[in-house]
């Protein structure tokens, strides 16, 4: 009975490798499409400047910390983004699904840009502000 799913033919005369879930062979582009808004949000949240000078001044856990915990989810989401591109671009059959799997490469590489020179901003305006040195990196 399994069988029979496996060989209905698709609308393209292919085989289905889907079987009775063909309805669900959108899902990995689906959820490359939302590691991508994840990722491109993070970092554009990253350049915002949420907190005022005094915020900062009386507490470093509730502003610098955030931000911290933030770029290191983006970098995960990113890596996990460009996994997904790798993965994408070697079972993809087509020129433009190829493509797009490497467009996806480059926009996670430019949010974890984005979001490097985002923390970066709020580490230098933190040790102006507090004196804390965060290893020298500033």
């Amino acid at each position: 009975m399994d069988g029979e799913h496996v060989t209905k033919q698709g609308m393209s005369g292919r085989p289905n490798p889907w079987g009775i879930l063909g309805w669900a062979k959108w899902l990995p582009e689906v959820a490359n499409a939302g590691l991508v808004a994840l990722a491109v949000l993070g970092a554009l949240a990253m350049l915002l400047q949420p907190f005022s000078d005094d915020e900062i001044q009386q507490s470093l856990v509730d502003t610098y910390e955030p931000s911290a915990w933030n770029f290191i989810a983006i970098c995960i989401v990113a890596l996990a983004g460009v996994g997904c591109a790798v993965l994408a671009r070697v079972a993809s059959h087509t020129r433009s699904r190829r493509r797009v799997a490497l467009l996806q490469v480059g926009v996670m590489l430019a949010s974890m840009v984005l979001a490097a020179y985002g923390h970066h901003r709020l580490m230098r305006r933190t040790t102006q502000l507090t004196g804390q040195t965060f290893g020298g990196f500033p």
